[in-house]
């Protein structure tokens, strides 16, 4: 078994706990018909989704080693990627930004608490509107800040020298 790609967790996580019929899910995704058809197939197939006709809605079957291996560090990492390297072709509204910064350590803290700060306003926004902005019109945000050193030591390991 292999994780969820990005288009097949926005699927699941649009059905979440509920029962959809298709013209909901594919509403709330915005993926194309026949895309969004053969996700659902292809999850049912899985085991993922289960279906009465009509409705989908998550599989009471789904096993603990199929959890894992969707919820995976190695399957939440691909789909990270998936959604970055997108974001990054983007053509319009480019609003993606990366930048290596020179912080000393009062900045530091001052940034770390800022972005403390941003996932609390973002935790309360998610909560609060969640119920009523449909999956495809989410955001994608992603934030954080790493070491040069130590990702360049996280990059050397990836290589087979």
């Amino acid at each position: 078994m292999r994780g969820l790609s990005s288009l097949e967790r926005i699927i699941v996580e649009c059905i979440g706990k509920e029962s959809l019929n298709y013209n909901q899910i594919q509403f709330q995704t915005g993926l194309q018909e026949n895309v969004c058809f053969n996700i659902l197939q292809a999850l049912i197939v899985r085991g993922i989704l289960s279906t009465d006709g009509v409705n989908y809605k998550l599989s009471q079957n789904i096993s603990a080693l199929v959890l894992e291996e969707i919820n995976c560090l190695s399957s939440r990492q691909a789909e990270s990627l998936e959604l970055i390297e997108a974001l990054i072709d983007q053509k319009d509204e480019r609003v993606f930004k990366f930048q290596k910064i020179a912080l000393d350590d009062r900045d530091e803290k001052i940034f770390k608490a800022m972005l403390q700060n941003l996932e609390t306003f973002l935790v309360d926004c998610h909560k609060k509107a969640q119920g009523t902005v449909p999956v495809k019109s989410r955001k994608v945000i992603f934030w954080g800040m790493g070491e040069v050193n130590q990702l360049m030591h996280q990059m050397v390991k990836g290589i087979d020298l």
